[in-house]
């Protein structure tokens, strides 16, 4: 776009098409944001520069004053020539945030041919990860009036995020504030360890299920992604095996 571009605006052709593929109507934690997305006019730039947007309802003064919101729906779009990253943030009041960039250049080039496209968006638990398509450490939580979650970390690609089955979203989570909770509940002090939130996935076959439910709970309850009917309950504690450390470890 170009910066004496006026708004309100309607979507491009393309945004319109990238959005609506992350937020797939058949979920309906999804959904609610699709039927937003399509109904709100891009009203401002954002704040992280190019292809960075607001929508909302035409003639409503958009906030760039509040902290930013987090990362509501993530995927990426690879061509031939640009792997064109898509993000959708969590909703703040009558507004909401999008970035289409290409991770390769400061512009999205004329695209060429469309090689693939993964999400979180659509992913299931009994999938392995999108983006690599390698093994993942999942770990099912479950609340006491059976809400079932599904805590999914990749060793490779170095992400995670928790899957809500009543919404089908999957929501992504910061590296670096899940680690913080999780260096706490193991009560690491030793800032080598406790500072390198990248020890997360070459240490993880350390960690035993009720660890990483653990943190959860404590990330959510700070920083809230799911709002829970009731308190998880902590299930046995799980051991891997020596197999399934080495498979999670492994690429494909």
């Amino acid at each position: 776009m170009s910066n004496d571009e006026t708004f309100p605006r309607e979507l491009t052709r393309s945004e319109r098409e990238l959005l609506v593929w992350l937020l797939p109507e058949d979920r309906p934690g999804y959904r609610m944001y699709r039927e937003l997305v399509v109904k709100w006019k891009v009203v401002a730039r954002g704040r992280r520069g190019e292809g960075n947007y607001i929508l909302g309802e035409a003639g409503r003064q958009p906030d760039t004053a509040s902290p930013l919101p987090q990362v509501f729906a993530y995927g990426v779009v690879e061509y031939s020539s640009a792997h064109v990253a898509v993000t959708v943030r969590e909703r703040l009041d009558d507004q909401i945030e999008f970035e289409i960039v290409n991770l390769d250049g400061e512009r999205i080039p004329d695209l060429a041919e469309e090689k693939r496209r993964w999400s979180y968006s659509s992913w299931l638990p009994s999938a392995p990860c999108p983006q690599c398509l390698g093994a993942l450490r999942k770990v099912e939580m479950k609340t006491g009036r059976g809400l079932t979650l599904v805590l999914a970390i990749c060793a490779f690609d170095q992400r995670l995020w928790v899957f809500d089955a009543s919404s089908g979203v999957s929501h992504p989570i910061p590296v670096t504030n899940f680690y913080n909770e999780l260096m706490l509940q193991k009560n690491v002090r030793d800032p080598k360890i406790a500072l390198n939130a990248r020890r997360l996935f070459s240490d993880l076959s350390d960690y035993e299920d009720s660890d990483l439910v653990k943190a959860f709970v404590t990330y959510n309850a700070l920083r809230t992604k799911i709002l829970l009917d009731d308190r998880i309950v902590l299930q046995e504690t799980r051991k891997q095996s020596m197999l399934q450390r080495i498979v999670g470890l492994l690429h494909p």
